[in-house]
């Protein structure tokens, strides 16, 4: 809050005509305000892939371009983000020349699938020649989720290509898959029907949706012990588990 002072005149005795007026003054502390002026931006819309079936590739891009040398660019960005987020429910930054093949690999998610073997090497598959951007302990944390894998026996590791570096998980079965996205997520989901295809939705557009086959494991206290309880229990309902010791007195104690 800051100091605001308003000046007026006041009738001396109730009666400026007879008594005169005096020049006053009030302060106190007021709430600032700032007013931003409409920036005329428009959203251009245009196909980017269409391959006749269910799915289009449409990229929305907000006229004009920013440039880093502009005046307050930091803020406009953030208003530019927040123009697309709330008209389309979407947002990402891409550079002024990149290519529609740089675009598409960030909205179309295709997983390389590897075969499991020794811990150092589905560690080092799944880092490849790069680690992604803003995905700190990469390799740390590759190398503890492949040691929690490990005790499922999975059928193959799999790793999010191009744009998407930052996705990895393991397959259990042809309708059981765990991963994750270690530069933005913070949670593990286990898909089942149609993974393939599931996974090509946006999390907030999976957790909209009532009847997704999924699950959902936040990263809270004890999330791993939660994953490898959830995750038996749906290998063993795919005969590939066997029953943990104790569930039976368990239920029938309960």
């Amino acid at each position: 809050m800051v100091q605001k002072t308003w000046t007026f005149e006041s009738p001396n005795f109730g009666d400026g005509a007879r008594n005169g007026w005096t020049m006053r003054s009030w302060t106190k502390d007021v709430y600032q305000n700032q007013i931003f002026e409409p920036q005329g931006m428009i959203i251009e819309a245009s196909v980017l892939e269409d391959k006749g079936g269910e799915q289009v590739a449409v990229k929305f891009a907000l006229a004009p371009m920013l440039s880093r040398g502009m005046a307050e660019f930091d803020l406009m960005l953030l208003w530019a983000i927040n123009v697309l987020q709330e008209n389309t429910g979407v947002t990402g930054v891409f550079a002024s020349d990149a290519t529609r093949e740089e675009y598409i690999s960030t909205v179309t998610l295709d997983w390389q699938i590897f075969p499991p073997g020794t811990a150092d090497e589905v560690v080092a598959r799944l880092l490849g020649s790069a680690h992604p951007m803003n995905a700190p302990d990469f390799e740390k944390h590759i190398r503890e989720r492949v040691r929690l894998f490990e005790g499922f026996e999975p059928k193959a590791y799999i790793r999010g290509q191009g744009g998407f570096g930052s996705y990895f998980g393991a397959q259990f079965a042809d309708d059981l898959v765990v991963f994750e996205n270690l530069r933005y997520g913070n949670a593990v989901y286990l898909l089942y029907q149609d993974w393939d295809e599931a996974s090509q939705r946006s999390r907030l557009d999976l957790l909209r949706d009532q009847d997704a086959h999924f699950d959902r494991v936040v990263h809270t206290d004890g999330w791993q012990e939660r994953l490898k309880s959830l995750l038996h229990d749906k290998l063993f309902e795919r005969g590939l588990r066997r029953r943990r010791s104790g569930y039976r007195s368990k239920r029938r104690g309960h």
